[in-house]
């Protein structure tokens, strides 16, 4: 698969080639990858990838 990809939505993605979710650093557009092979992370719910892409999105810290 290739990073260019056409996947909709915001942070999480559906992939329809990989059929499942990839998350995505909205705001470095870096993909998430998987600690065991360094390929794109994938999940098969969106719950699961929804919970990733909270850890994984950076947010503004309040008052910085």
């Amino acid at each position: 698969m290739t990073v260019g990809i056409k996947l909709h939505g915001y942070g999480v993605r559906w992939d329809p080639e990989g059929r499942c979710y990839r998350v995505r650093n909205e705001t470095t557009g870096e993909w998430l990858r998987s600690g065991t092979s360094g390929g794109l992370a994938s999940f098969s719910s969106f719950s699961a990838a929804f919970s990733a892409w909270r850890g994984f999105e950076v947010r503004r810290q309040v008052g910085a």
